[in-house]
Parts: C-alpha cells; structure tokens; sequence
C-alpha cells in the first residue's frame, strides 16, 4: 500500500474507535441504569440507535453524570 493511504488508515483509527468504546460504554450504562422507567430506556436505545454517537454523548450529560 501507498504510505499515504496507510497514515490515512492510521488517523481513521485513532478518530473512530475512541468513538466507538464511548458509544459501547455508554450503551452498557443504559442497560444497567435502573433508575429509568423501561419506556426511557426504549427511548434512550433508539436515540443511541440512530444517533449513535451524538445520542451517547447527550445520554453522558443528561443521564450518566448525575449517578456518579
């Protein structure tokens, strides 16, 4: 491979699977949080669905932050 393509590969790396380890933590929260009504978590579970990683960040926030 081109050395270009693989700093590229690299830098990918480094930005996305930070990312995805918060978005996983985040969701293994949600599923212990007992502390939610099972009609919030469903809510919180789309959002974390199709907001992926905005959603886990504002789940951080609004939710996570306030039990520890």
């Amino acid at each position: 491979m081109d050395r270009q393509i693989v700093i590229q590969w690299i830098t990918g790396l480094i930005i996305v699977l930070p990312l995805i380890v918060f978005w996983l933590w985040m969701a293994w929260d949600l599923g212990g949080n007992g502390r939610l009504s099972p009609s919030e978590k469903f809510y919180w579970q789309l959002a974390f669905l199709f907001m992926n990683v905005f959603a886990a960040v504002y789940y951080y926030v609004t939710e996570y932050r306030k039990r520890h």
